[in-house]
């Protein structure tokens, strides 16, 4: 990876991490990132962002199969610090990893963002909240294979902060063509039993021995390889799409409207 020699250089690594590792008052303090604004750090920046963040977040950081970076404030804080932490060691429980930058690219991926972070976005107007909950719950049964706040299935993902964790644009992508993209630990899979039996199911685990998954059923369950005939990488998510003949185009607003209230508790 090219290296860049920034005007001012970061501060120390250990400096930082002591920022969030100390007491609460420290988690919160505000450390400045050193080459905000340099115009060579915002270039490197965003050469990081469109190799390493472009795929979930959009080559245009409007949101792809992550949430939009341009509209923030962002729910874990937008001060250095709290952005720094984000970058370098993700987001526990969610899909937003831990990156292996090292202190010059974070903050030049940090500086980068910064000169696309919308401070006041307009709220988006469209679709009614309160009819989205209930087509959720009721036309369209999602409940039947996600959860929201411990109540729901578990076969597919918990969308109990599904509003911070994508962006509108990729929630209805992610709705009207479910197989586009589906999440790691949900891949569809058939397991052929030695008597012909077709088990269809999540993988959740597979090692050269053996392989976990989650039925339709929501058991959990484990085969030796040696014990089944084959096992069948699906390639049509087990959501099935929900497009205009089941959903019209002002019920998908209405929901995509609910579960951009879904923020976690």
């Amino acid at each position: 990876m090219l290296r860049m020699a920034f005007a001012a250089r970061a501060l120390p690594f250990s400096l930082a991490i002591a920022v969030w590792t100390g007491s609460a008052s420290a988690q919160t303090s505000d450390l400045k990132n050193p080459v905000e604004g340099q115009p060579k750090a915002i270039d490197r920046g965003e050469y990081v962002y469109k190799k390493r963040c472009s795929s979930c977040h959009g080559f245009d950081a409007r949101g792809y199969r992550a949430t939009d970076l341009i509209a923030g404030p962002y729910s874990r804080g937008t001060s250095d610090t709290q952005l720094f932490r984000v970058v370098t060691r993700g987001i526990p429980r969610t899909e937003m990893p831990a990156t292996a930058l090292d202190e010059d690219d974070a903050w030049a991926l940090i500086a980068y963002l910064r000169t696309l972070i919308v401070a006041n976005p307009k709220p988006e107007a469209r679709g009614n909240a309160e009819a989205g909950e209930k087509i959720y719950w009721g036309k369209a049964s999602c409940s039947s294979c996600h959860m929201v706040n411990g109540k729901g299935g578990r076969l597919g993902p918990d969308l109990s902060q599904i509003g911070r964790a994508r962006s509108p644009m990729a929630l209805e992508r992610e709705i009207r063509r479910t197989s586009e993209y589906i999440p790691p630990g949900y891949e569809p899979v058939d397991v052929v039993m030695r008597d012909g039996r077709r088990i269809k199911g999540s993988r959740k685990n597979e090692d050269s021995y053996s392989i976990q998954m989650m039925d339709t059923n929501e058991r959990l369950l484990t085969f030796l390889k040696t014990e089944v005939r084959e096992v069948i990488d699906e390639k049509g998510s087990l959501m099935p799409d929900y497009g205009p003949e089941k959903l019209t185009s002002t019920e998908l607003d209405d929901m995509l409207a609910y579960l951009r209230t879904l923020r976690g508790r």
